[in-house]
């Protein structure tokens, strides 16, 4: 596999500090709409407790609104998606599409990690879902490019802890490894981009590295 180098990282991070520092309306405004659709899937399980489609739904909304936070807020809310996918592919297993999200909120929540072994058993189970969607949906092309990018994943996770460890110590002596809030502070909007919805930032830059 084609490694992805500094300069597409470099370029993925600044893509998601742009992102980060769009019109605060427009934010507002996203954040205002993803909150309605989970209150339309709360809504919708509420008269079915078993509608897959809705936790699947919710799952998704909620990976798609930590986008939009920091820090603890944006884990809890990477952790609530897992969950509620979870109990959708509970009640639905072959749902490809409920399988596909996991595996990105998995990855997202690998990023997060500074055990780099606890890190590679989340990258592991986001792998196992994705082959199983595209098991499911052979001929998807997206799912095809995910799972190769995930290749990448372990190695793209080092560097950014690498870098992280970096700057920590940068202004002197370095931060301690259980310093959990320097941790997530210098994790920030960029970390949680590169693992989020759909690996964006990962397929965006493996796409870079083999063009």
């Amino acid at each position: 596999a084609c490694a992805i180098s500094a300069t597409h990282l470099r370029t993925a991070l600044r893509e998601a500090e742009m992102a980060q520092a769009q019109d605060p309306r427009q934010a507002a405004e996203m954040v205002r709409m993803l909150q309605e659709h989970c209150i339309q899937a709360r809504t919708a399980l509420e008269a079915n407790p078993n509608d897959h489609q809705a936790l699947a739904k919710w799952g998704e909304v909620l990976l798609e609104l930590s986008m939009l936070k920091q820090g603890e807020e944006a884990v809890a809310l990477i952790m609530q998606s897992i969950e509620k996918l979870e109990k959708s592919l509970d009640i639905m297993p072959d749902n490809h599409n409920a399988l596909v999200v996991l595996a990105s909120a998995l990855n997202a929540r690998a990023f997060l990690q500074q055990d780099p072994v606890v890190a590679q058993d989340l990258f592991n189970e986001a792998k196992k879902n994705c082959l199983k969607a595209l098991e499911l949906e052979p001929t998807n092309q997206r799912y095809k490019q995910l799972l190769e990018a995930m290749e990448d994943a372990p190695q793209l996770h080092a560097q950014l802890m690498a870098q992280i460890q970096t700057q920590g110590g940068a202004g002197g002596a370095a931060k301690p490894e259980g310093d959990d809030e320097w941790f997530y502070d210098a994790l920030g909007w960029g970390i949680l981009l590169v693992g989020g919805v759909t690996v964006i930032a990962v397929l965006n830059a493996k796409a870079a590295a083999m063009g």
